[in-house]
């Protein structure tokens, strides 16, 4: 009877514990369901396309609602999320979890910011570092453009990139997915360190483990995203052609660039690096376009659920006349995309470098119960002459490919050809004003 007893006593603290666990969770499991809903509604209520391009909405509800009910961790909660949203097949759907927004929480934009100073893309069809920045924790350890990096914290990248390939994406898109992935992998709070193995130029194996620490830089927010950190570059290239690159189009920018494009009014042409540029605000692409026009011009239209959006671009006085050459590749995203093309189409500047993934539609951002963020596309843009950027990408005038030896060797191929294309401009331009004079 005693023994029977016991067994009672534990069946039932046994229960009890089972239940508190069970209430435990259950807000947990409501806020979720609320976010899922919250995430299916948004897009059916907000996409710019009431059909959704044929996309039976419906039916990817039914597929997914009983997965991220029965998701054990957030981790697969949010990826089954993404997962929905990258049923549309379309740039800016995704839901952003809170961890990305702790730094923010605590007051300081800049903490989870540390980096090693090195950019990984695909090269020849190998994850190779393409730029190593100045006295960055790599750039004290002797990185170089052309290493070839194999593992980051025991990783392998060749698996990554086979994990990549295997959603059979364009090879643009392959390219930017990999640099896209290894970024975050790189960066983590200041003072955490982070182990690659690489191979040097002679393709002898090295590991190395690296501090991470905060990059210079200006840290900005922007929206409901996490913060990012701002960086311009200014210089003078063969010729004394000037030299632009920044990563970002954000209104505290704004004067920084104008001041830039200003220092370079006696420059026979001006080269844009937008390679890796995330994009930003709209306003700000119109506002720079300005101080390349002297008419009026358009950087394209945006189709919204309801009408149309024009981005007029207003001629500045002090604007720039000579000849101008922006740069882009895989990194170049969203708002720079649209900058680049429109450049292009109004004849305004010539494209030098790789193809862009094509991801240009103007979003909102929403906060979700659970903390996470929803990003959705309010609107599809058109360039210039009408045509959908989405899925397209900027196309090139002069497509150039970077290799492994032309890094090693300590060259930029893609600024060599944008210098060589503004000297040829000059030269027609010069050779033109002696015909007319004659």
């Amino acid at each position: 009877m005693m023994r029977l007893r016991c067994r009672l006593i534990h069946a039932v603290a046994a229960l009890a514990l089972i239940s508190q666990v069970l209430l435990a969770q259950q807000p947990i499991a409501e806020l979720r369901r609320q976010t899922f809903e919250i995430v299916w509604t948004t897009v059916k209520e907000k996409h710019f396309d009431p059909n959704l391009n044929g996309l039976d909405w419906e039916a990817v509800r039914r597929q997914y609602a009983p997965r991220v009910a029965a998701a054990g961790t957030d981790d697969e909660f949010y990826k089954l999320l993404n997962d929905m949203l990258r049923e549309l097949k379309q740039s800016h759907f995704a839901v952003i979890p809170p961890s990305f927004y702790v730094d923010e929480e605590k007051g300081d934009g800049q903490s989870s910011r540390a980096e090693v100073g090195v950019t990984v893309q695909l090269i020849e069809g190998r994850p190779t570092i393409t730029r190593v920045e100045q006295d960055s924790p790599a750039f004290f350890a002797n990185f170089r453009p052309g290493f070839i990096v194999t593992h980051i914290d025991g990783e392998s990248l060749d698996v990554l990139k086979q994990k990549i390939a295997a959603r059979k994406e364009r090879s643009v898109v392959q390219a930017s997915l990999l640099l896209r992935s290894v970024r975050p992998r790189l960066r983590g709070e200041a003072g955490t360190t982070v182990t690659l193995r690489y191979l040097d130029e002679n393709d002898a194996p090295h590991t190395v483990t690296l501090t991470r620490q905060r990059p210079d830089g200006q840290a900005i927010r922007f929206g409901d995203v996490p913060t990012p950190l701002a960086r311009v570059e200014t210089r003078r290239l063969t010729s004394e052609i000037g030299y632009l690159r920044f990563n970002l189009f954000l209104l505290p920018l704004l004067a920084q660039l104008r001041q830039a494009v200003r220092s370079f009014r006696d420059a026979p042409g001006i080269v844009l690096d937008l390679r890796g540029n995330c994009g930003g605000e709209v306003a700000v692409t119109t506002s720079l376009a300005g101080m390349f026009y002297t008419v009026r011009a358009s950087l394209g239209t945006t189709r919204l659920r309801q009408g149309e959006l024009y981005r007029p671009v207003f001629p500045q006085p002090e604007a720039y006349t000579g000849p101008l050459v922006i740069l882009t590749d895989e990194g170049t995203f969203s708002a720079a995309e649209t900058f680049a093309v429109a450049m292009q189409e109004n004849g305004r500047a010539k494209i030098v470098g790789s193809s862009t993934i094509g991801g240009a539609l103007p979003s909102a951002i929403e906060k979700l119960p659970t903390g996470a963020r929803l990003q959705f596309a309010i609107g599809e843009y058109r360039t210039p002459k009408g045509i959908v950027l989405e899925g397209r990408g900027v196309q090139p005038d002069e497509r150039v490919e970077v290799t492994r030896r032309a890094l090693l060797a300590g060259r930029d191929p893609v600024i060599e050809k944008a210098v060589l294309v503004i000297l040829e401009q000059q030269r027609q331009m010069k050779s033109s004003l002696k015909s007319r004079a004659q």
